[in-house]
């Protein structure tokens, strides 16, 4: 076994039995309103590396590995992401340990928010079949047809989609009049308008439209109205 193996085998387990904790004040002050809204909102971003503590040279090249060691350390990195609620949406089932763990120090240092509640997504494809770690094989830079028949998705067909399939078209989702009042209405940032769609697609002709993320043009402390 390399000879900082254990040392940084050590360091993950204590990770996984002890994650850090959520620092997001707005999750912790009002943890019975949305928590999950909030924590998308207002997360600051971070690196795994400032996450856990653990810097990215303490981590065996893959070169001094046995295949003992690189399957050792995978597993453990799985654990650790799996425990912080992070996912790799398109890593493939059987991606070799040695390229999982390379794929990780790649990435060590990467931008990511922290929310175990709701979850992170990560992806590893660049969208270049000469670049991807998953080679010409990937089911995103591959040809067109072939992400359809893998996907059963046609080319360019995303977005938002109700429980039944259909495709919600955000243009033609009726505009409550609290949304009008709301400074988030028409705002740039990109997940308060997935947020905010979403809701206004919740909403039923007749019923109260209620909505958590609310925040008053003017208050920008009045997020979550009681």
């Amino acid at each position: 076994m390399h000879p900082y193996l254990p040392q940084l085998l050590s360091d993950i387990e204590v990770l996984i039995n002890d994650p850090p904790l959520h620092l997001d004040f707005e999750v912790r002050r009002r943890p019975k309103k949305m928590p999950e809204m909030a924590e998308l909102q207002f997360t600051a971003s971070t690196t795994l590396e400032t996450l856990t503590g653990i810097a990215v040279e303490s981590i065996p090249g893959i070169m001094a590995l046995s295949e003992e060691d690189c399957h050792l350390l995978a597993e453990a990195f799985k654990r650790l992401l799996a425990t912080l609620n992070f996912e790799i949406m398109d890593m493939h089932d059987d991606f070799p340990d040695d390229a999982y763990i390379r794929q990780i120090v790649h990435h060590w240092n990467d931008t990511v928010q922290y929310q175990p509640l709701t979850g992170y997504e990560m992806e590893w494809c660049t969208g270049d079949e000469e670049t991807c770690p998953y080679g010409k094989g990937c089911m995103f830079c591959g040809k067109q047809e072939n992400k359809a028949e893998m996907t059963g998705l046609a080319p360019g067909v995303w977005g938002f989609f109700h429980d039944d399939g259909t495709r919600i078209d955000p243009l033609m989702l009726h505009i409550p009049g609290l949304c009008l009042d709301c400074m988030l209405y028409l705002d740039d940032d990109e997940v308060g308008n997935v947020l905010c769609t979403l809701t206004r697609a919740e909403y039923r002709e007749g019923e109260e439209f209620r909505c958590y993320n609310f925040m008053a043009k003017g208050n920008r402390q009045n997020r979550f109205p009681i």
